[in-house]
């Protein structure tokens, strides 16, 4: 062979190698980027759930929260549905977060599911106390599960349901 045959093969040998090298390293990058978002925002989540934790943790939330899962909920005063609220709102970030990091194929389907449908038990919870939903794929994702043949409401959730509606007759 000659040596300008041998200097071409070398070279585009070479070039295919930096070219796989990029490409390698391009995933790499996205690989890294993906956990680093979401390390962010599960500390986000995280600082919510310890931020509020103290607040569940008092007998008045513990009494409100028993009211809910009874069905007494006649029972439930402005104070305790305020503090309901901002219990509810923390919950909905932690699923924005699982709903975040499924789609992104960080956690597998089995906690998705389970988070969707503790989350679909909520719905008619959230909209009574008014709960912000700023996710418009994870409200979607919510519905979809909501009216899907998988799903079976909590006792309590029905009667929150049957509650609301009677409130509305």
């Amino acid at each position: 062979m000659k040596s300008n045959t041998i200097l071409t093969i070398t070279t585009a040998l070479g070039n295919v190698a930096v070219l796989a090298g990029l490409v390698f390293l391009i995933i790499e990058m996205r690989q890294t980027s993906s956990i680093a978002r979401s390390e962010i925002r599960q500390d986000r989540s995280n600082a919510m759930i310890e931020e509020f934790s103290q607040i569940y943790s008092e007998d008045s939330v513990l009494s409100v929260h028993m009211a809910l899962m009874e069905g007494d909920l006649e029972t439930i005063t402005g104070l305790e549905k305020e503090r309901l609220f901002w219990f509810e709102r923390v919950r909905y970030q932690r699923f924005e977060d699982v709903y975040y990091q499924f789609i992104n194929g960080l956690i597998d389907e089995s906690p998705f599911r389970e988070s969707m449908a503790f989350a679909a038990n909520r719905k008619a919870l959230w909209g009574w106390l008014g709960i912000p939903k700023p996710n418009a794929g994870m409200n979607a994702e919510v519905d979809r599960f909501h009216t899907s043949e998988y799903f079976s409401p909590e006792p309590w959730a029905i009667r929150f349901s049957n509650w609301l509606e009677s409130k509305d007759a």
